[in-house]
């Protein structure tokens, strides 16, 4: 072998990776693309992909290695608990009825008793109606008082804004 021929210390190990990720069947990073995929394809060459029955078995019993560590996992874990869950649903709804009794808006719930229009506005109202002198006045002036009557009604009930 000549010098030119020989194999370097980075060729080799870079033979070697490609060499390890042909045979695991993945590869790590820093493999080159072209070169994976040059070998992957004469390998499927020779055999059409197929695996040996020792490789095949080998690859198996890795995949349920993994699997059984994954399953040892998971069972080890505590199971979590869901009775605060339910302590914490019973608390919110408990906590929600005692807002809407506390903001619930006191008082009795009957309509306001608003004070009948005396005499002295229907009749006002009459004379506007027919025509009459100085009925525009006087039933602005009856109407006044009685808007006044209202508005202080309400204003016992539902209190002064």
């Amino acid at each position: 072998m000549s010098d030119e021929e020989e194999i370097g210390a980075d060729e080799q190990q870079e033979a070697e990776a490609l060499a390890r990720a042909l045979d695991r069947g993945s590869a790590e990073g820093g493999l080159p693309e072209d070169a994976l995929q040059t070998a992957a394809l004469l390998r499927y060459q020779r055999d059409g992909g197929a695996l040996s029955p020792d490789r095949s078995e080998a690859i198996l019993g890795d995949v349920l290695s993994v699997a059984d560590r994954i399953a040892d996992r998971a069972a080890a874990r505590p199971e979590p608990r869901r009775d605060w869950r339910w302590l914490l649903g019973a608390v919110g709804l408990a906590a929600a009825l005692l807002l809407f009794v506390w903001l619930r808006p006191g008082g009795e719930a009957a309509p306001t008793a608003l004070p009948s229009p005396d005499l002295a506005l229907l009749r006002a109202q009459m004379a506007r109606a027919s025509g009459g002198e100085d009925a525009d006045d006087a039933f602005e002036a009856e109407m006044d008082d009685y808007r006044g009557a209202v508005y202080a009604s309400l204003e016992e009930r539902y209190g002064a804004r």
